[in-house]
């Protein structure tokens, strides 16, 4: 019976052959997209970290995008809509540059004159528009607390 040996590893009609092509065009698709997702997660959370200085100084190269910022809470006035929930109050830098930001949402606990904040948001190049605020917590404040943890302690004894 004349029936010819098949050889598998250079068959290009057969079945298993095309299905391992498929399988393997399949997976680089899928890996593709996953590349992709993560390298667009990863572009649209990251935050460039600049001085207020630094922020004036890159000038439209900045704007529009999203930046985090540091500096003081200055001493003008802290504003704050209740019903709006909108806050309006300016950081300035250890060069004395001094930045508005506009935010919309609650008033953190934290806000007050001198306090080091780190705003991240878009800058127009005249407001920048907070989307978070990250209030440092003063070293003056946990040498307050320990103060107050040692003489309940020694209240206790």
């Amino acid at each position: 019976m004349g029936e010819e040996a098949i050889d598998w590893a250079t068959c290009s009609s057969c079945p298993t052959r095309r299905n391992r092509i498929k399988f393997l065009l399949g997976g680089a698709v899928i890996a593709l997209a996953v590349v992709y997702l993560i390298f667009t997660a990863t572009q649209s959370t990251t935050a460039y970290f600049f001085t207020i200085s630094e922020l004036y100084t890159r000038g439209e190269a900045v704007y529009d995008r999203y930046v985090r910022v540091s500096g003081r809470v200055t001493h003008e006035a802290i504003q704050f809509d209740p019903r709006e929930l909108i806050l309006r109050f300016q950081i300035a830098d250890e060069n004395g540059q001094v930045l508005s930001v506009v935010f919309h949402g609650p008033k953190p606990d934290q806000l007050r004159p001198d306090a080091e904040a780190i705003v991240e948001g878009k800058f127009d190049g005249k407001v920048f528009t907070a989307q978070t605020i990250l209030m440092k917590c003063p070293s003056k404040y946990e040498e307050e607390e320990k103060g107050v943890v040692e003489e309940k302690a020694e209240a206790v004894r």
